[in-house]
């Protein structure tokens, strides 16, 4: 009969405790019962590579992005990301060169505080997760629409995506902290939130796509896909000569009224001028009746409808202006200050008179130079068209995709858990819902 001696039992209980040990070390982060994450053993400098990638079936380098095939596609690879939408993630990279050496910490998450309209969720096995939703009283349908794209976007993924732990907000933008004025320099760095828009120096905060993309329904604008239909119907049988030759405007001028509020200034009593403000509270009531629902406010022009309009005015608000991706879809020329908050397709305006301008930038204070450029451009209906077919060209036709939206939220998971020093564990996390679950409320 085979026997154990006791230096084989002691050596054996060794072993043993050293793995126990291990596992207690590196596995747990905490001494409760469920671990939350297990810590990276390594991240390379810049961040983990980006998972494998299946090339297509056809020669990669003979593909090339066509609108009326792709431009619907949810699903294309990350090469023909990349060679497709080439300025879209400009600002993605950005944040990740940000903290390619600082990786993110679970610990830096949680001593977030979880404001209204904010929403923290995990990506594991391409699954989404909903782990706290904040109670949003000023951005409704939001955070709802951002959840359904970025799900729709994990599910049409042709590879494996790498797992992380987010925060966003649904908020117009997110001011991080402000450093300690004694010590500058000293301290942890602003939290990685996802936010629609950021300032040029916030370079921790990540871009993500804006709710538009999925729908906006509070100010009747519906679903994207619906509204690049709705617009596409629209100018199949409107030659551009044939557009009404005035600026459209039109919007509440409260939430900007040193930009919104000169624009209007500016443009009184112009012939060329369709610029009108908006009270939401005091909607019409013959478009209440009209609609059976909500009455918009007198002058509410439907969105697709800004496109029989030869120019287009576009203004930021508290931040960003949700509708500056619509206008583009427009084969129209948009006219626009100096913007100040960044969205992630800005990187592929062009500012005219270069040779490919895709929009008008108004440069003097106030809107200064707005009525010589408008009748420039009026004057000069040629040129004109060249703006609005290049506009056309880059941003409905390929920057403002549906396609290019699910590239760049695949984008940003890749490289935001790229340098993510810890790898979520949902498994009896407290709070965790699958997506699917979450949005049924149950």
């Amino acid at each position: 009969m085979y026997t154990i001696s006791k230096a084989h039992l002691l050596a054996t209980a060794a072993v043993l405790s050293l793995i126990i040990t291990t596992f207690l070390i590196f596995g747990t982060p905490y001494s409760t019962s469920v671990a939350k994450y297990a810590l990276k053993t390594s991240l390379p400098p810049g961040g983990c590579p980006p998972p494998h990638v299946e090339l297509p079936a056809s020669n990669t380098t003979d593909w090339e992005f066509q609108v009326a095939r792709d431009g619907n596609n949810y699903g294309l690879t990350a090469l023909q990301c990349r060679a497709a939408f080439p300025k879209l993630f400009v600002e993605i990279d950005n944040a990740t060169a940000t903290r390619a050496q600082n990786p993110i910490t679970f610990e830096e998450l949680d001593q977030v505080e979880m404001a209204d309209g904010m929403v923290r969720g995990v990506i594991a096995d391409g699954q989404l997760y909903i782990l706290a939703y904040t109670p949003q009283p000023f951005t409704f349908s939001r955070a709802k629409a951002t959840l359904h794209a970025l799900h729709r976007a994990l599910a049409a993924s042709p590879t494996a995506l790498p797992p992380l732990e987010f925060i966003l907000t649904t908020e117009d933008f997110y001011l991080p902290p402000s450093p300690d004025p004694q010590h500058p320099g000293a301290g942890a760095p602003p939290p990685p939130i996802w936010s629609y828009t950021k300032l040029p120096h916030h370079r921790h905060t990540w871009l993500m796509p804006d709710f538009g993309y999925w729908s906006w329904p509070e100010v009747q604008i519906g679903p994207y896909a619906a509204l690049r239909q709705r617009i596409a119907a629209l100018e199949a049988g409107l030659p551009f000569n044939q557009k009404r030759k005035q600026l459209l405007w039109r919007g509440r001028t409260a939430t900007n009224p040193g930009v919104r509020g000169t624009l209007l200034k500016a443009s009184q009593g112009k012939s060329w001028a369709s610029v009108h403000p908006l009270d939401w509270d005091a909607p019409s009531s013959s478009s209440a009746s009209a609609s059976g629902s909500r009455g918009m406010p007198e002058a509410f022009v439907p969105m697709h409808e800004h496109c029989a309009y030869m120019f287009l005015a576009h203004t930021e608000g508290r931040s960003f202006s949700g509708r500056g991706k619509y206008l583009l879809n427009c084969r129209s020329v948009v006219l626009a200050h100096p913007l100040t908050w960044r969205e992630a397709h800005h990187a592929a305006l062009v500012a005219a008179p270069h040779p490919a301008a895709n929009y008008v930038l108004v440069e003097e204070a106030g809107w200064g130079d707005l009525d010589r450029k408008m009748e420039w451009l009026i004057d000069h209906p040629d040129a004109a068209e060249r703006i609005a077919d290049e506009a056309v060209r880059t941003f409905r036709d390929r920057y403002l995709t549906p396609a290019a939206e699910a590239c760049y939220w695949r984008e940003l998971v890749v490289q935001y858990s790229g340098v993510l020093g810890f790898v979520p564990v949902v498994e009896g996390r407290e709070g965790a819902v699958a997506f699917e679950d979450w949005v049924l409320g149950v």
